[in-house]
């Protein structure tokens, strides 16, 4: 092995060559040093002086021909890819047919010189420089992203955490205040409060599933709601449904959340003679606009106008106004008690 350097002003560049002729590596020095290249060149001429100098080096450049008495370009390339990824490596050879130079290129060489044609190799070397900055320059770039999404991941999580925890404890107080009181009217209020706290929680847990989520599944999650509402002992309602696959954005979940179980609680309490019957749920696009819909095999005007009287307080007002709904109880038709309307603008 012997060390061979070629003096420029300009940053010194560690180029590797396998080269088994002193006097090709000496060609090989002057068309770098004729092109003004600050290099330091460290010739080897055998398999194991080259996976050795792979092994304990960082090289800029790797340089090799492509035939050699013991050892060959190819099994270098190998090395390298295996050893040093993302390594130039350039071929400089007195012979190399187009097939074995498109071989090489296909394994993994970023390009290939005749040694006839030695002046070429400055610009070959520049751009083979160049592209591994390059590269260099994007996995760095990739690097740093994927660090930023782990600390946002880590961030989303703990935010996710604390508010798992804080509406946690803000059921566990109204439960507790509920308990403790002796108003029917006041336990009746809290109740409801503990409800709305509940359909928060489970939009809460639809969206951040240990992942985080930027749209919120509306369908999963009115089915799921109408499942745990009717399922309340005392509740005998058997829940139908015809629900599409829908998604919107997660800025609308909590208030699409709450306005979904104001409508299903006021339903199931006031709409139904003695908590018997049928309620289907209908959800999908309809004329360019979601469609969120209660229906029965038919309500009495008594359990209509108890629902509807029931549900026109300021909260279903303000949650239909800050969805930009519509709140129908349409009283031609008999079987639908209630049917809410959103723009398709606001879906995804």
């Amino acid at each position: 092995m012997d060390r061979q350097t070629a003096s420029h002003p300009a940053r010194v560049l560690r180029v590797l060559l396998l080269e088994d002729s002193a006097l090709d590596a000496e060609l090989v020095m002057e068309a770098l040093a004729e092109a003004g290249l600050d290099v330091t060149v460290e010739r080897v001429v055998s398999a194991g002086e080259f996976t050795q100098a792979v092994q304990d080096g960082t090289w800029d450049l790797i340089l090799a021909d492509y035939r050699l008495p013991a050892f060959d370009g190819l099994s270098a390339l190998e090395i390298v890819r295996d050893k040093a990824p993302g390594t130039p490596f350039v071929f400089v050879s007195g012979a190399l047919g187009e097939e074995v130079a498109v071989e090489s290129l296909k394994r993994g060489a970023t390009d290939y010189v005749l040694k006839d044609r030695l002046e070429r190799l400055p610009s070959i070397v520049l751009r083979a420089l160049a592209e591994a900055r390059e590269r260099a320059e994007r996995r760095s770039a990739q690097d740093a992203l994927h660090r930023l999404l782990e600390e946002r991941t880590a961030l989303l999580h703990e935010l996710d955490h604390r508010v798992k925890n804080n509406l946690q404890l803000l059921l566990s107080l109204t439960g507790i205040e509920a308990r403790q009181s002796e108003s029917e009217e006041v336990r009746l209020v809290l109740g409801r409060m503990r409800e709305r706290l509940q359909a928060l929680a489970a939009a809460h847990r639809d969206l951040y599933d240990g992942q985080g989520s930027t749209r919120f599944d509306a369908a999963s999650f009115a089915r799921n709601l109408c499942e745990e509402l009717t399922a309340v002992p005392g509740v005998n309602i058997a829940p139908e449904f015809e629900i599409e696959d829908l998604e919107v954005e997660a800025a609308k979940a909590a208030p699409m959340a709450l306005l979904f179980n104001e409508i299903l609680v006021n339903a199931i309490t006031h709409a139904y003679r003695q908590r018997h019957g049928k309620l289907k749920l209908t959800m999908g696009l309809r004329n360019g606009s979601l469609l969120f819909q209660v229906s029965d095999d038919g309500f009495s005007p008594e359990e209509r106008q108890a629902a509807k009287d029931s549900a026109s307080g300021s909260i279903l007002k303000a949650l239909a106004r800050q969805l930009d709904a519509a709140i129908d109880w349409p009283h031609e038709d008999p079987k639908t008690l209630v049917r809410v309307t959103m723009p398709v603008q606001e879906l995804r």
